[in-house]
């Protein structure tokens, strides 16, 4: 089965894994005044999600007061099979969370949550957003279905508690949730 439609430069692949070794990093931590918009990642975040070989995808909306505040990315040492980012937004206040991760592959369906929310993305057509406990969560929490074409990259959204990344804020609203999942859009 090939994971890829788009063919990954290997090369680049193991020097970001070198240079990665096979754990999730921290990439510029940007200040406010570093971004041109709300949306917008340094020109570093950029870079270094682009070296990645994964085709880039995040949200054209995301809630007012909000911005990319961290960028994660991981790269096995083995195969590229384990490309993967986390992009987290936070609001100014700290207090309300969300990101939006992608993986190459080794994806699989995500259980049903207690209430489901349908997504409908012009990109990646129907999928749904779940309320109910994932990841490390000890609280219901947020997680989309994954999104993407048949042989990826994925891209979903992911709440609060899921990861230790968004262990120390909320939740926005479902409803949010929902418009930003659906405004997901690959990047230039």
């Amino acid at each position: 089965m090939k994971l890829f439609k788009y063919p990954v430069n290997l090369a680049s692949s193991c020097v970001v894994a070198c240079i990665i070794a096979s754990t999730a990093a921290v990439i510029a931590q940007p200040k406010a005044s570093q971004t041109n918009s709300v949306i917008k990642l340094t020109p570093t975040q950029l870079k270094v999600l682009r070296s990645l070989g994964l085709k880039v995808a995040l949200p054209s909306y995301v809630p007012a007061n909000f911005r990319a505040d961290k960028v994660l990315v991981e790269a096995g040492r083995e195969n590229v099979d384990g490309l993967r980012y986390l992009v987290v937004y936070q609001n100014l206040s700290a207090d309300k969370c969300f990101a939006i991760e992608s993986a190459s592959g080794g994806i699989g369906d995500l259980p049903s949550g207690s209430r489901s929310y349908p997504i409908n993305s012009p990109i990646f057509g129907k999928s749904v957003l779940e309320q109910g406990l994932y990841g490390n969560a000890k609280q219901p929490t947020l997680l989309s279905q994954w999104l993407g074409e048949q042989n990826g990259p994925f891209y979903r959204f992911v709440g609060t508690g899921v990861v230790p990344e968004l262990s120390n804020c909320s939740n926005v609203t479902p409803q949010e949730a929902v418009k930003v999942s659906q405004s997901i859009r690959y990047l230039n």
